[in-house]
């Protein structure tokens, strides 16, 4: 069970430190140094697998965050039957309204289905008590 925390915490080490700018590459050579050698006497591996989880917790603050690809995902806008990108087409018409594949004739099914899951969860199962017996 340690042996498998200990390859853990060391690979998520690694792939902090893979992640690190171009200016600070010590911190191979400090995982290295630090993450192999043997245990001191006094030393126990619980002290330092917390001491990696200490490093992993810092490194994870520092680390540049890596940006999402444009590819992964998006908002697109359908205009005369073509698909076209948010970033290639303007958002609002002229009159300033916000373009969407959404009108006032149809409704979001995720957004009828999220309301409708939250009527129930507030409690209102139906109306009937309040319409009374029209």
């Amino acid at each position: 069970m340690a042996s498998s925390a200990a390859v853990q915490r060391y690979r998520s080490l690694a792939k902090l430190v893979r992640k690190l700018p171009k200016g600070q590459e010590n911190g191979w050579n400090e995982l290295r140094s630090t993450f192999r050698k043997p245990l001191a006497t006094g030393e126990s591996l619980d002290e330092r697998l917390k001491a990696a989880d200490d490093r992993i917790a810092f490194l994870k603050m520092i680390t540049p965050k890596e940006r999402s690809s444009s590819s992964s995902g998006g908002r697109w806008i359908y205009k005369d039957g073509k698909r076209v990108d948010v970033s290639e087409a303007t958002v609002r018409d002229a009159n300033g309204k916000v373009i969407s594949n959404w009108d006032g004739r149809n409704l979001d099914p995720c957004s009828v289905k999220r309301h409708n899951h939250q009527l129930k969860r507030a409690g209102f199962a139906n109306n009937a008590h309040a319409k009374g017996f029209f």
